[in-house]
Protein backbone atom coordinates (compact mmCIF):
# COMPACT_ATOMS: atom_id res chain seq x y z
CA UNK A 1 0.00 0.00 0.00
CA UNK A 2 1.16 3.33 -1.38
CA UNK A 3 1.62 6.29 1.16
CA UNK A 4 -1.07 7.86 -0.46
CA UNK A 5 -3.74 5.37 0.05
CA UNK A 6 -2.11 4.84 3.94
CA UNK A 7 -2.87 8.81 4.26
CA UNK A 8 -6.92 8.05 2.95
CA UNK A 9 -7.37 5.50 4.94
CA UNK A 10 -6.15 6.92 8.11
CA UNK A 11 -8.04 10.12 7.19
CA UNK A 12 -11.07 7.91 6.74
CA UNK A 13 -11.02 5.82 10.05
CA UNK A 14 -10.49 9.50 11.98
CA UNK A 15 -13.72 10.73 10.62
CA UNK A 16 -15.81 7.65 11.32
CA UNK A 17 -14.42 7.45 15.06
CA UNK A 18 -14.89 11.19 15.34
CA UNK A 19 -18.62 10.71 13.95
CA UNK A 20 -19.01 8.17 16.50
CA UNK A 21 -17.84 10.36 19.56
CA UNK A 22 -20.07 13.13 18.03
CA UNK A 23 -23.20 10.60 17.28
CA UNK A 24 -22.65 8.75 20.90
CA UNK A 25 -22.93 12.46 22.86
CA UNK A 26 -26.34 12.83 22.08
CA UNK A 27 -29.04 10.12 23.29
CA UNK A 28 -32.86 9.38 22.48
CA UNK A 29 -35.06 7.33 24.86
CA UNK A 30 -38.64 6.36 25.39
CA UNK A 31 -39.66 6.13 29.17
CA UNK A 32 -42.71 6.56 30.77
CA UNK A 33 -41.41 9.91 32.39
CA UNK A 34 -38.12 11.66 33.80
CA UNK A 35 -36.50 13.38 36.55
CA UNK A 36 -36.15 16.95 36.79
CA UNK A 37 -32.39 16.61 36.17
CA UNK A 38 -33.27 14.98 32.59
CA UNK A 39 -32.90 11.25 33.85
CA UNK A 40 -35.49 9.12 31.76
CA UNK A 41 -37.66 6.70 34.14
CA UNK A 42 -39.17 3.65 32.60
CA UNK A 43 -36.74 3.26 29.63
CA UNK A 44 -37.94 0.37 27.02
CA UNK A 45 -37.91 -0.41 23.77
CA UNK A 46 -41.35 -2.14 23.67
CA UNK A 47 -44.95 -0.97 24.78
CA UNK A 48 -47.70 -2.55 25.11
CA UNK A 49 -50.61 -1.23 22.90
CA UNK A 50 -53.52 0.34 24.00
CA UNK A 51 -56.25 1.16 21.81
CA UNK A 52 -57.61 4.34 23.17
CA UNK A 53 -53.41 5.18 22.42
CA UNK A 54 -49.91 4.17 23.72
CA UNK A 55 -48.41 7.31 25.21
CA UNK A 56 -44.87 6.98 25.18
CA UNK A 57 -42.23 9.94 26.23
CA UNK A 58 -39.33 10.76 23.80
CA UNK A 59 -36.57 12.49 25.94
CA UNK A 60 -33.42 13.55 23.91
CA UNK A 61 -30.18 14.42 25.18
CA UNK A 62 -27.57 16.61 23.54
CA UNK A 63 -24.69 15.47 25.26
CA UNK A 64 -22.36 18.01 27.22
CA UNK A 65 -23.68 21.16 24.91
CA UNK A 66 -26.93 22.98 25.92
CA UNK A 67 -29.20 23.54 22.99
CA UNK A 68 -28.18 25.61 19.90
CA UNK A 69 -31.26 25.46 18.63
CA UNK A 70 -34.91 26.47 19.66
CA UNK A 71 -37.23 23.50 18.66
CA UNK A 72 -36.72 19.67 18.22
CA UNK A 73 -38.21 17.88 15.23
CA UNK A 74 -39.28 14.33 15.90
CA UNK A 75 -39.95 12.24 12.82
CA UNK A 76 -42.01 9.33 13.50
CA UNK A 77 -42.38 6.51 11.13
CA UNK A 78 -43.91 3.09 10.82
CA UNK A 79 -41.64 1.24 8.98
CA UNK A 80 -44.25 -1.42 8.09
CA UNK A 81 -46.75 0.78 6.48
CA UNK A 82 -44.79 3.99 5.88
CA UNK A 83 -46.99 6.42 7.67
CA UNK A 84 -44.93 9.36 9.00
CA UNK A 85 -45.57 12.18 11.26
CA UNK A 86 -44.35 14.79 12.56
CA UNK A 87 -43.71 16.64 15.78
CA UNK A 88 -42.01 19.67 16.66
CA UNK A 89 -41.47 21.25 20.18
CA UNK A 90 -39.70 24.36 21.51
CA UNK A 91 -36.84 23.13 23.88
CA UNK A 92 -35.63 24.72 27.00
CA UNK A 93 -32.45 27.30 26.38
CA UNK A 94 -30.54 26.90 29.90
CA UNK A 95 -29.86 22.76 29.93
CA UNK A 96 -28.57 19.92 27.74
CA UNK A 97 -32.28 18.27 27.81
CA UNK A 98 -35.95 18.11 27.07
CA UNK A 99 -38.76 15.73 26.60
CA UNK A 100 -42.22 15.51 25.14
CA UNK A 101 -44.81 12.87 25.36
CA UNK A 102 -46.20 11.16 22.37
CA UNK A 103 -49.57 8.85 21.55
CA UNK A 104 -49.36 6.20 19.13
CA UNK A 105 -52.34 5.11 17.97
CA UNK A 106 -51.81 1.92 15.88
CA UNK A 107 -48.95 -1.67 16.83
CA UNK A 108 -45.61 -1.50 14.60
CA UNK A 109 -42.01 -0.51 14.81
CA UNK A 110 -41.66 2.85 14.80
CA UNK A 111 -38.58 4.42 13.43
CA UNK A 112 -37.81 7.35 15.22
CA UNK A 113 -35.66 10.58 14.30
CA UNK A 114 -34.50 14.33 15.95
CA UNK A 115 -33.86 16.79 14.38
CA UNK A 116 -32.71 20.67 15.27
CA UNK A 117 -33.54 23.58 13.28
CA UNK A 118 -30.88 23.28 11.01
CA UNK A 119 -32.33 19.95 9.48
CA UNK A 120 -29.39 18.05 10.65
CA UNK A 121 -30.11 14.59 12.35
CA UNK A 122 -28.92 14.24 15.99
CA UNK A 123 -30.29 10.83 17.15
CA UNK A 124 -32.32 8.14 15.87
CA UNK A 125 -33.94 5.30 17.58
CA UNK A 126 -36.60 1.91 17.14
CA UNK A 127 -39.75 1.24 19.26
CA UNK A 128 -42.33 -1.54 19.25
CA UNK A 129 -45.89 -0.65 20.27
CA UNK A 130 -47.38 -4.35 20.42
CA UNK A 131 -50.39 -6.12 21.57
CA UNK A 132 -50.88 -6.53 24.71
CA UNK A 133 -50.59 -10.37 26.31
CA UNK A 134 -53.17 -13.19 26.29
CA UNK A 135 -54.68 -14.00 29.57
CA UNK A 136 -53.40 -17.77 28.13
CA UNK A 137 -49.85 -16.25 28.25
CA UNK A 138 -50.20 -14.41 31.48
CA UNK A 139 -51.06 -17.45 33.07
CA UNK A 140 -48.35 -19.19 31.65
CA UNK A 141 -45.32 -16.93 32.32
CA UNK A 142 -47.19 -16.93 36.09
CA UNK A 143 -46.91 -20.57 36.28
CA UNK A 144 -43.44 -21.33 35.07
CA UNK A 145 -42.34 -18.41 37.35
CA UNK A 146 -43.66 -19.79 40.48
CA UNK A 147 -42.16 -23.24 39.30
CA UNK A 148 -38.69 -21.17 38.95
CA UNK A 149 -39.25 -19.86 42.49
CA UNK A 150 -39.91 -23.36 43.78
CA UNK A 151 -35.82 -24.41 42.72
CA UNK A 152 -34.40 -21.26 44.05
CA UNK A 153 -31.96 -21.38 46.89
CA UNK A 154 -33.78 -19.48 49.82
CA UNK A 155 -30.55 -18.59 50.92
CA UNK A 156 -29.81 -17.26 47.33
CA UNK A 157 -32.84 -15.36 47.03
CA UNK A 158 -32.05 -13.45 50.23
CA UNK A 159 -29.05 -12.10 48.47
CA UNK A 160 -30.64 -11.43 45.16
CA UNK A 161 -33.28 -9.40 47.38
CA UNK A 162 -30.36 -7.28 49.02
CA UNK A 163 -29.16 -6.75 46.18
CA UNK A 164 -32.08 -5.05 44.37
CA UNK A 165 -32.48 -3.05 47.45
CA UNK A 166 -28.95 -2.00 47.48
CA UNK A 167 -28.99 -0.87 43.48
CA UNK A 168 -31.91 0.56 44.43
CA UNK A 169 -30.48 2.79 47.22
CA UNK A 170 -27.74 3.54 44.87
CA UNK A 171 -29.78 5.00 42.03
CA UNK A 172 -31.88 6.97 44.38
CA UNK A 173 -28.59 8.59 45.74
CA UNK A 174 -27.10 9.23 42.88
CA UNK A 175 -30.46 11.39 41.24
CA UNK A 176 -30.54 13.01 44.54
CA UNK A 177 -26.74 14.17 44.12
CA UNK A 178 -27.60 15.00 40.71
CA UNK A 179 -30.59 16.85 41.76
CA UNK A 180 -28.33 18.70 44.94
CA UNK A 181 -25.69 19.67 41.88
CA UNK A 182 -27.36 21.52 39.59
CA UNK A 183 -29.72 23.28 42.39
CA UNK A 184 -25.94 24.07 44.44
CA UNK A 185 -25.56 27.13 41.79
CA UNK A 186 -29.23 28.68 41.84
CA UNK A 187 -27.90 31.66 43.35
CA UNK A 188 -25.07 31.63 40.89
CA UNK A 189 -24.66 34.94 38.90
CA UNK A 190 -22.83 35.91 35.71
CA UNK A 191 -22.34 39.79 35.36
CA UNK A 192 -21.10 41.71 32.23
CA UNK A 193 -19.70 44.65 32.45
CA UNK A 194 -16.67 47.31 31.15
CA UNK A 195 -14.38 46.86 34.02
CA UNK A 196 -13.22 44.41 36.56
CA UNK A 197 -10.77 46.73 38.83
CA UNK A 198 -10.02 46.33 42.55
CA UNK A 199 -12.61 43.57 43.00
CA UNK A 200 -15.30 45.85 42.11
CA UNK A 201 -17.44 45.67 38.79
CA UNK A 202 -17.54 49.10 36.48
CA UNK A 203 -20.82 49.93 34.45
CA UNK A 204 -22.31 46.48 34.42
CA UNK A 205 -24.62 46.05 31.03
CA UNK A 206 -25.76 43.54 28.45
CA UNK A 207 -25.42 45.59 25.54
CA UNK A 208 -21.75 46.09 23.54
CA UNK A 209 -20.90 49.03 20.94
CA UNK A 210 -18.01 47.61 18.88
CA UNK A 211 -15.13 50.30 18.13
CA UNK A 212 -12.03 49.59 15.44
CA UNK A 213 -11.14 47.64 18.16
CA UNK A 214 -14.19 45.39 18.50
CA UNK A 215 -16.07 45.22 21.91
CA UNK A 216 -14.41 44.16 25.16
CA UNK A 217 -16.44 42.47 27.71
CA UNK A 218 -15.52 41.84 31.08
CA UNK A 219 -17.75 38.55 32.69
CA UNK A 220 -17.83 37.80 36.14
CA UNK A 221 -19.05 34.45 37.89
CA UNK A 222 -20.22 35.70 41.16
CA UNK A 223 -21.56 33.03 44.14
CA UNK A 224 -22.66 33.14 47.99
CA UNK A 225 -20.78 30.68 48.56
CA UNK A 226 -17.66 28.76 47.18
CA UNK A 227 -18.00 27.72 43.60
CA UNK A 228 -16.59 23.97 44.93
CA UNK A 229 -15.13 23.57 41.13
CA UNK A 230 -11.73 23.26 40.24
CA UNK A 231 -12.27 24.53 36.77
CA UNK A 232 -15.34 25.97 34.40
CA UNK A 233 -16.06 25.63 31.36
CA UNK A 234 -17.20 28.44 29.36
CA UNK A 235 -19.28 27.11 26.24
CA UNK A 236 -20.47 30.57 23.86
CA UNK A 237 -22.73 31.05 21.04
CA UNK A 238 -23.59 33.38 18.54
CA UNK A 239 -27.69 33.66 17.37
CA UNK A 240 -28.48 33.15 13.81
CA UNK A 241 -29.05 36.23 11.89
CA UNK A 242 -32.65 35.29 10.98
CA UNK A 243 -35.09 32.80 13.99
CA UNK A 244 -34.35 32.14 17.89
CA UNK A 245 -31.48 29.83 17.38
CA UNK A 246 -27.66 29.79 19.03
CA UNK A 247 -26.61 27.93 15.99
CA UNK A 248 -22.63 29.18 15.33
CA UNK A 249 -20.40 27.75 17.56
CA UNK A 250 -18.00 30.89 18.77
CA UNK A 251 -15.54 29.17 21.50
CA UNK A 252 -15.39 26.74 24.42
CA UNK A 253 -12.77 28.50 27.28
CA UNK A 254 -11.91 26.53 30.22
CA UNK A 255 -10.96 28.76 33.36
CA UNK A 256 -9.15 26.99 36.17
CA UNK A 257 -10.04 28.29 40.20
CA UNK A 258 -9.45 27.45 43.42
CA UNK A 259 -12.31 25.38 44.50
CA UNK A 260 -12.92 27.66 47.45
CA UNK A 261 -13.63 30.58 45.30
CA UNK A 262 -16.82 32.20 45.38
CA UNK A 263 -16.35 34.36 42.05
CA UNK A 264 -13.81 34.46 39.06
CA UNK A 265 -13.83 36.58 35.87
CA UNK A 266 -12.29 36.98 32.21
CA UNK A 267 -12.65 38.93 29.54
CA UNK A 268 -13.85 38.61 25.60
CA UNK A 269 -13.38 40.64 22.62
CA UNK A 270 -15.91 40.63 19.68
CA UNK A 271 -15.79 41.33 16.22
CA UNK A 272 -18.65 40.81 14.79
CA UNK A 273 -22.12 42.48 15.89
CA UNK A 274 -24.97 39.96 16.93
CA UNK A 275 -26.34 38.26 20.38
CA UNK A 276 -24.24 35.69 22.24
CA UNK A 277 -24.89 33.33 24.53
CA UNK A 278 -22.64 32.16 27.57
CA UNK A 279 -23.10 28.57 29.09
CA UNK A 280 -21.28 27.66 32.45
CA UNK A 281 -20.54 24.04 33.33
CA UNK A 282 -18.12 23.07 36.25
CA UNK A 283 -15.16 20.12 35.88
CA UNK A 284 -17.98 17.49 36.36
CA UNK A 285 -19.94 18.76 33.38
CA UNK A 286 -22.83 19.99 34.99
CA UNK A 287 -24.86 22.92 34.44
CA UNK A 288 -24.15 26.01 36.43
CA UNK A 289 -25.69 29.11 34.57
CA UNK A 290 -26.19 30.86 31.15
CA UNK A 291 -26.09 34.79 30.39
CA UNK A 292 -26.69 36.74 27.56
CA UNK A 293 -25.14 39.63 25.99
CA UNK A 294 -25.45 42.06 22.25
CA UNK A 295 -23.01 43.34 20.40
CA UNK A 296 -23.52 46.19 17.64
CA UNK A 297 -22.17 48.28 15.66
Amino acid sequence: MNKAKIAVTFITLASLCLFSYSVSAQKLYFCKGYSETGEPKGVAEDFTFDSKGTEVTFLYNNGRTTFNFASLFFVIENTGTKKTDKVEFKVAQNRNWDATKYTFKEEGYYSVSVFGNDNKLLAKSLVKIGSPKTKETVKEEVKKEAVSKEVVNVEQKKVEEKEVVAEVKVEQQQESKKVKEILYYDDLKVIFCEQFKEGKIVNEKTNYKMSDLGAYVEIVLQSPKILNTGSITVDIWKKETEGNSYSEHVDEQELKLERKSKQVNFHRSFFKPGEYKFSFFNENAVWMTTGYITVTH
